[in-house]
């Protein structure tokens, strides 16, 4: 999850979080990075240890933003960013995720010359194998996916650039 920091003072934080299993978290609050053991304790609590340190954290929703409490530290509001801000930024030949996951296989390499609605990535979502294919004819400007990777929904994989008409 990628989400923004909104203290009551100051700048907003970038905050993003990748699962690594089911107990461990990665965390990167701005420029800190944290290897997290998560251990729910009901309802919108959980312990979280980085070895050295426990905090006992408290959760509530409130639409696509996150309350997080953690007693004798501090509150935190977090807001997921919007997906579809990504696309809207996306141009004519920006390839962008259609949903949370791992890409799992690239077809393509940067270079390669594509055709309108050749498969190009393959991300898996939900146990879903989704084909994300090229809009438009041309050739592969810039790849981002890799194998492996989990991707945003909205996040930009590849971009193909348009053929120039002769």
């Amino acid at each position: 999850m990628k989400a923004i920091y909104r203290p009551a003072r100051g700048d907003a934080i970038d905050v993003a979080l990748d699962g690594v299993d089911g107990t461990a978290v990665r965390a990167r609050v701005g420029d800190v990075e944290l290897a997290l053991t998560v251990t729910p304790l009901g309802p919108g609590r959980f312990r979280l240890s980085d070895g050295d340190r426990v905090w006992q954290v408290c959760v509530d929703r409130e639409g696509t933003a996150r309350h997080v409490t953690i007693p004798g530290v501090g509150e935190a509001r977090l807001e997921r960013l919007e997906r579809g801000a990504r696309r809207r930024e996306a141009g004519e030949g920006s390839l962008a995720s259609p949903m949370p996951g791992t890409v799992v296989k690239v077809l393509v390499a940067e270079g390669d010359r594509v055709e309108k609605g050749q498969d190009l990535l393959v991300v898996e979502a939900m146990k879903m194998e989704i084909k994300v294919a090229a809009p438009i004819a041309g050739r592969v400007k810039s790849l981002a996916a890799r194998e492996g990777e989990r991707c945003d929904g909205g996040q930009i994989l590849a971009e193909i650039e348009p053929e120039s008409a002769e």
